[in-house]
């Protein structure tokens, strides 16, 4: 069965790049299920930032699309991110990693190192060696250089003698097209059964990184969806606080903005830039290492 282990909602919160704030992602739970039945996806972990409220609004829906869904989160910690898998609780952000897997493990849950080696993400790189982890992500589709997904592959093969690590793909999917790009695969054909090949080491990984297309239909999304609150709240009060509190001169000049982000080329001239940038901090991330 294949499962996709890292996967966004709109209950994501907030992303940073240099000075820009945006929504992570601002796709439905609905959306996720329907492009994994599509994907054949028989098992999926929703991973927002640093909550599982995205991973219990979704389990609500699994039995409608007969899939099973894990609550999970990608918890930021004071050394870089690590997904908690079969949570029940909130963890808090910016603990020690050990004290985030610790309080992970308290719930019966398991402990994925995500994209370890990525030069955009907050990663734990080679101290993912020093930690009781359960898995890690060997296979990252929304890191489509090439480079730090083959960097990660070669460090765990090459300490597995000593350090053994359930080999996990998954999408790291913002949008529902991104679901299933990546995947684990292992035998069974539950969550349970997941649980066990993860714990016992035998999983592992398919897929194809994630297409152009998607990075920069993820960036219109966002742009539109933005664009859709701020002129909703200049015309009527919403429940957003955060939205409420941008004073109305600033909204006209988002509003402007994201106009001419929409009906320009910008977001295929954005995405090009992207994913040069990606590919150039990658490069740099392998000579270093």
């Amino acid at each position: 069965m294949k499962a996709d282990l890292h996967i966004h909602t709109k209950y994501s919160g907030i992303g940073r790049f240099w000075k820009l704030k945006f929504p992570d992602s601002v796709e439905e739970p609905r959306n996720i299920l329907k492009m994994a039945k599509k994907r054949d996806i028989g098992v999926i972990a929703i991973t927002d930032h640093n909550t599982i409220r995205g991973g219990i609004e979704t389990k609500k829906l699994e039995k409608e699309f007969d899939i099973e869904v894990i609550v999970g989160s990608e918890i930021l910690t004071t050394e870089g991110e690590i997904i908690g898998l079969f949570l029940n609780e909130e963890i808090p952000k910016y603990l020690t990693p050990e004290e985030t897997i610790e309080r992970i493990k308290e719930q019966g849950g398991l402990a994925i190192a995500p994209h370890p080696y990525s030069p955009i993400c907050k990663s734990l790189e080679d101290r993912i060696f020093d930690l009781d982890l359960d898995g890690v992500e060997v296979f990252n589709a929304y890191h489509r250089d090439g480079i730090v997904n083959n960097i990660a592959l070669k460090k765990v093969i090459e300490n597995y003698h000593k350090k053994p690590f359930a080999f996990i793909g998954s999408s790291d999917a913002h949008i529902a097209r991104m679901v299933g790009n990546a995947y684990t695969l292992f035998e069974g054909n539950s969550s349970d059964d997941l649980y066990k090949a993860i714990i016992k080491k035998r999983t592992t990984f398919g897929g194809k990184p994630t297409p152009l297309y998607q990075a920069i239909l993820w960036s219109y999304d966002i742009v539109l969806e933005s664009e859709k609150k701020l002129i909703k709240s200049m015309l009527f009060k919403v429940d957003d606080e955060k939205i409420n509190s941008i004073k109305f001169y600033k909204k006209i000049l988002g509003v402007f903005g994201g106009f001419m982000y929409i009906f320009t080329p910008l977001p295929i001239l954005s995405g090009f830039i992207g994913n040069y940038y990606l590919k150039k901090k990658a490069k740099e991330k392998l000579e270093d290492i």
